[in-house]
């Protein structure tokens, strides 16, 4: 009975030094003294492991409490058990020697004729018994012992009743002790792990937003060293994918004269219809429709936008503002828009820190 809650104890004290163990491993510690919000939220998250620290010291110290009540309930159910044993073997006792006075009772009250004796005798009920034993007393001219011990053991079963039914109580309030423990211990599991996910997830995310403007940093640096022709050199884009999931070909077409005046302002990458493509970083989408792009996407990741034009369609599943990790497939290959009637192709762009366009060649080289 008593095995699943110390098992229900046992994997709570596992829990939770390993989430105090996660505490310690989170993010760079170069973030840390780049803004007061990282530090802030470095301090939330350090007062968050003292509370969880302080919290398993209490679990500890509980611990030992419950051990205890376990140890004490084990010896209860055990002394239950040996009573019930005995009062058993008392109960059988007791009928043998009721019969046996029975018997007397009968022969005494053919010789006094006392119909009082027999009545009390004939009770069913102990303590009636009790009652009527200087009846009994009289009628034993012959087997004394038998109704001494007749006696010794009726007191005997109404004192082990009433111990057992003392034991039975308290295996009630330990229980109860026990149920009350185990819900104080959960919510206060609950409360400090809920403290810990907060702050966790609140430096988490400051650091992420760091990370963000330093990726938009550097890629605007790299930008505008090399200026919109020179595109990015390769690196800059961490994780950056080649965004067509097949065969494909181009070239270097940047600054190419377009009709009206026009220059190209990307790269024409090569493909067969239908083609898939795929989201180049983890971003969120914006769609756009007709004009020279024809069915077209916008990708905006962390630090720079990318435009996916000309497209045969986008894939399904997905809407304005969809959330895609990189390597998501968006869209296919097409010929839509200005492109119409031409050869199939990705036109594609990238705009660092989400402004004007630069050179998309350099990047995609390096990892188509």
């Amino acid at each position: 009975m008593l095995m699943p809650i110390m098992g229900h104890m046992r994997r709570r004290r596992v829990l939770l030094p390993f989430l105090l163990l996660a505490l310690l491993g989170l993010a760079p510690v170069g973030a840390l003294a780049q803004t007061d919000s990282i530090e802030e939220a470095k301090e939330e998250k350090e007062d968050a492991l003292a509370a969880l620290k302080a919290a398993q010291a209490e679990l500890d110290e509980a611990l030992v409490v419950f051990v205890n009540l376990h140890s004490e309930l084990e010896d209860l159910e055990y002394r239950i058990g040996r009573m019930e044993g005995r009062i058993g073997e008392d109960e059988d006792n007791l009928a043998g020697l009721r019969s046996t006075a029975q018997n007397l009772v009968t022969s005494a009250y053919v010789n006094s004729g006392s119909s009082t004796l027999e009545s009390a005798l004939d009770a069913a009920n102990i303590q009636d018994i009790l009652t009527a034993q200087h009846i009994i007393a009289r009628a034993a001219d012959k087997g004394t012992a038998t109704l001494d011990r007749l006696d010794a053991i009726t007191r005997d079963l109404i004192r082990k009743t009433a111990t057992l039914e003392q034991d039975r109580q308290r295996v009630a309030e330990l229980e109860r002790q026990q149920a009350e423990m185990i819900a104080q211990l959960d919510e206060m599991r609950a409360e400090q792990e809920a403290r810990y996910e907060e702050a966790r997830e609140k430096y988490a995310a400051e650091v992420r937003a760091w990370e963000a403007a330093e990726r938009a940093r550097k890629i605007a640096e790299a930008a505008k060293k090399s200026g919109a022709a020179g595109g990015l050199p390769p690196g800059t884009i961490p994780d950056f994918i080649c965004p067509v999931a097949g065969s494909n070909h181009f070239t270097n077409d940047w600054g190419n004269p377009r009709s009206g005046g026009r220059t190209h302002k990307g790269t024409d990458v090569f493909a067969a219809r239908g083609t898939p493509l795929v989201a180049v970083t983890d971003g969120t989408l914006r769609f756009s429709d007709g004009g020279l792009g024809g069915i077209a996407i916008w990708l905006k990741g962390s630090g720079a936008s990318y435009y996916y034009a000309h497209l045969d369609g986008r894939a399904a599943g997905l809407s304005p503002g969809s959330y895609v990790t990189r390597g998501t497939v968006i869209g296919y290959v097409g010929n839509t828009g200005n492109a119409y009637g031409g050869a199939h192709h990705l036109h594609f762009q990238i705009h660092p820190g989400h402004g004007s366009a630069v050179n998309p060649y350099p990047t995609l080289a390096s990892v188509c």
